[in-house]
């Protein structure tokens, strides 16, 4: 990377951070917490779902965020038990002299306080950046309803085409500095054709190829992104190198012949289950000896942080059915279908890539 560039991960986090702030306002004005931790605490993560009526991705989200601000002990290795920490006790639990519970719940009338009540409530994903999504219910009001629309849907929405070339536009233009940032954290890995499954513009395979001069690559994707992608690669002299396979990750079988996969920042946008079939199917079709590279904003091993990812998480969990994944979690993924050799580098803005081997 050129050494005039100067270092944007303050504006990633501006951008991927923006729904936090609403989440922690959910937790304290709607469901007072903190308050209940005190009383309660240490209490497993199951028993806080249980006592507040959370379903468990929701929850996983919102109780890392809280230990990574600082709010919550987490204890992953005692039963992943969580207690309230001196800071919350004194600003966020009833009965403090500094209790801040007011103050933040001046906000609740936030759209997107409601949605992540729902949310948290029901799993179901909010509207991909609240669009059209109904206003916070009042206390009076059934919320039982998840929020957002089939037509205000994240995954759905990708069918409509100028929503896909926005999607795919915003994509490219965070791949810009991220992709020679990956590709220097890996220069030392050696492959010959690289299948970029859901690759979007093709940015972070281009990356790839720019040091290894003799690699193809292949970028899949499910239509109309894949136009988009083409389009890109056309534009940039890349379509020589790079072609686009169109087709569904989830239905369509991986094509064979490829020594690398890469899935950039695609598994945080999926659950738990669809996350495993991916590996799976990544597994089966790459080469003997091959890698499979996850390059995303990871969780550390004990889901206390880092803060900028746990922030980042927030926006995942409100709008699609993912979450940022913990580096223990997708190790646990990949070592269940059969990699081997499952390591973890760091590459710029929070970022780093999880790194994983199907055996010779």
């Amino acid at each position: 990377m050129a050494d005039d560039v100067l270092d944007p991960t303050r504006l990633y986090r501006v951008r991927d951070g923006a729904y936090a702030a609403d989440l922690l306002i959910a937790a304290v004005a709607e469901f007072d917490l903190f308050s209940w931790l005190d009383e309660h605490g240490p209490v497993s993560a199951k028993g806080v779902c249980e006592a507040m009526g959370w379903a468990a991705r929701p929850a996983d989200v919102l109780l890392t965020l809280a230990a990574a601000q600082g709010l919550v002990v987490r204890d992953l290795a005692s039963g992943d038990r969580v207690a309230v920490t001196e800071l919350a006790r004194q600003h966020l639990v009833a009965g403090s002299r500094f209790d801040l519970r007011a103050y933040y719940s001046s906000l609740r009338e936030r759209p997107a306080v409601g949605e992540f009540v729902q949310v948290l409530r029901t799993d179901a994903p909010a509207a991909w950046a609240s669009a059209s999504a109904p206003a916070a219910p009042s206390a009076d009001q059934d919320r039982s309803e998840p929020t957002g629309s089939a037509a205000s849907d994240w995954s759905g929405r990708l069918d409509d085409v100028d929503f896909a070339h926005r999607i795919t536009a915003a994509m490219d233009a965070r791949g810009a500095f991220l992709g020679p940032a990956l590709a220097e954290a890996v220069a030392d890995l050696s492959f010959a054709r690289l299948l970029d499954i859901g690759g979007s513009s093709g940015v972070y395979a281009a990356a790839l190829l720019e040091a290894r001069p003799q690699a193809q690559a292949a970028v899949f994707e499910r239509a109309p992104v894949d136009e988009a992608a083409r389009t890109l690669l056309a534009e940039r002299g890349l379509n020589e190198r790079i072609e686009v396979i169109e087709g569904d990750m989830f239905t369509d079988a991986l094509a064979p012949g490829f020594d690398a996969h890469l899935f950039s920042q695609v598994l945080h946008d999926w659950d738990g289950e669809r996350v495993q079939a991916l590996l799976a199917a990544s597994f089966a079709a790459l080469e003997p000896g091959g890698w499979l590279l996850d390059h995303d904003t990871h969780i550390n091993q004990d889901k206390t942080g880092p803060q900028p990812v746990a922030e980042y998480s927030t926006l995942l969990m409100h709008s699609t059915p993912g979450k940022c994944w913990s580096v223990g979690e997708l190790s646990d993924f990949a070592a269940a279908v059969g990699f081997v050799d499952i390591t973890h580098r760091a590459t710029a803005a929070d970022r780093g890539v999880l790194l994983a081997r199907k055996p010779a």
